[in-house]
């Protein structure tokens, strides 16, 4: 039988896939510090890959609002790619991607992806495509703009980003998803 992707609207999950991202969540970014201080953007979707009904893998996705070299832009965000360990190196991952990429550009119509990553990452997500910023990127927090200490990368719809670009996320408002 074929692998499966389920879209999952928000947090609509069930409990055995609330299960699998709590417990996989927890194992990889637990120790993520980068990550313990900053408010993390809501997500709005989830894909996750299945086989026979095993979940394989699963990502999120977050319209985000972004300001890039000062132009205001919705843009897909990818977080917590998650694929069990024992499961690694069978392409779940790259078959995840590729559809979430779509999901962005296709379904959602947005000009653009954008995804927070840990350097070890990076050569993953660049073989996809996707560009290293190279300057450093800002969150906006209660106490202020914080910088990103990790590693920041962007998809456009069929063309190669230069990495020197700006980037700030501005306080999050409601999307067009959220109000329909």
């Amino acid at each position: 039988m074929p692998n499966e992707i389920d879209v999952v609207r928000g947090q609509d999950v069930t409990p055995e896939q609330q299960e699998f991202i709590s417990y996989w969540t927890h194992l990889y970014f637990k120790d993520v510090t980068v990550c313990n201080d900053k408010k993390a953007a809501p997500v709005h979707w989830r894909l996750m890959l299945r086989n026979e009904g095993e979940i394989l893998s699963q990502v999120a996705i977050t319209e985000l609002e972004i300001e890039i070299d000062g132009q205001k832009v919705t843009a897909g965000s990818i977080g917590g790619l998650l694929t069990p360990t024992h499961l690694q190196g069978n392409g779940h991952a790259n078959s995840l991607m590729e559809r979430a990429e779509k999901f962005i550009f296709t379904d959602l119509n947005l000009p653009m992806g954008i995804l927070f990553c840990l350097p070890g990452l990076v050569p993953f997500y660049a073989r996809r495509g996707w560009t290293p910023i190279t300057r450093p990127v800002t969150l906006q927090q209660k106490c202020g703009p914080v910088e990103w200490g990790a590693e920041v990368m962007v998809l456009e719809r069929g063309e190669h980003l230069i990495g020197d670009r700006s980037i700030h996320v501005p306080n999050q408002t409601k999307t067009k998803s959220e109000q329909d």
